[in-house]
């Protein structure tokens, strides 16, 4: 379906090597074989392509905690309390009720796209547009216009109805303060955009494509779809990784959504891979939480 700069290739171990097994080791374990299989995950984590993938975004999300509150900056800093309800003080920017809610989004670029999108660079020596982050394919600017389109209106009702929710109206808008009036609503949710890059870049970008394109060099050739040599490691099953990693973030968020990230994870992957890019997706799933936040602020 689509063709990636050049394949993902497993770094040389210069300093570690994984184990190797004695024949019919692994039917008949020992403590030792406990142990290399440890060892061997672990070199995999720095050595093989879809480890170091899967291993540096869980990382990044850690450190940008669940639902992006960055609770290590909350040992540090006692008034950190980004989506606290009522808002704490301790703010960074004077005269900006919510500073600390677009920090948070802003340290999410920082730590959960910058630094993938450095090891795509530096590591890995592939394009960003591998990942998701260029413009559509040639040829697909169609289906991607059709395709954001019948997203944006299939998803409309049910976030219309999510606004009627007791448990949706307690979570959102993320700044549990007030706004004081229509302007600093549209300011802040411009920031709020950020939020919806980090996400969509994660799980639908660096997870789904990094996941999608990985092959096994060492097996036969039978992947000619995808144009990378060997059998892909996980083809279409990088979708089910990428909305299963994405519903986990969202354990603890409110029913209606924690459920709705099923659909959307599998209907954003599918769109994602088919048009080659993120950013409509991106742009549909921010305007459909400013048209929630809005019909939650004004209590319609």
């Amino acid at each position: 379906m689509l063709t990636p700069s050049q394949p993902l290739r497993p770094r040389a171990g210069r300093v570690s090597r994984p184990a190797t097994f004695k024949p019919g080791e692994l039917e008949n374990p020992t403590i030792w074989t406990v142990l290399k299989l440890i060892w061997n995950t672990v070199h995999y984590l720095f050595h093989s392509p879809p480890g170091m993938i899967i291993g540096s975004a869980f990382l990044v999300l850690m450190l940008w905690g669940q639902h992006g509150k960055v609770p290590l900056l909350g040992k540090l800093w006692k008034d950190w309390c980004p989506t606290c309800d009522p808002p704490r003080g301790g703010h960074i920017l004077p005269g900006v009720m919510w500073d600390q809610e677009v920090t948070s989004y802003l340290i999410g670029i920082v730590l959960v796209v910058v630094v993938p999108c450095i090891l795509i660079k530096v590591v890995y020596r592939q394009r960003l547009s591998d990942y998701g982050l260029g413009l559509p394919k040639p040829g697909r600017w169609p289906l991607t216009l059709v395709s954001a389109a019948l997203l944006f209106f299939a998803s409309a009702l049910p976030f219309y109805l999510a606004s009627r929710n007791a448990e949706m109206r307690a979570t959102y808008p993320l700044f549990r303060g007030a706004f004081n009036g229509n302007g600093d609503f549209l300011l802040y949710e411009f920031g709020y955009l950020a939020f919806f890059i980090v996400i969509e870049f994660i799980f639908r970008g660096y997870l789904l494509f990094g996941l999608f394109h990985a092959a096994d060099e060492d097996a036969p050739a039978e992947a000619p779809a995808t144009g990378v040599p060997g059998r892909l490691l996980f083809g279409y099953y990088a979708i089910l990784i990428s909305m299963l990693s994405y519903t986990a973030w969202h354990l603890g968020k409110p029913t209606p959504e924690l459920f709705s990230t099923l659909i959307w994870g599998l209907a954003a992957g599918t769109v994602a891979l088919a048009t080659g890019t993120i950013w409509a997706l991106i742009l549909v799933h921010w305007l459909l939480n400013v048209g929630l936040d809005f019909l939650l602020w004004r209590g319609m």
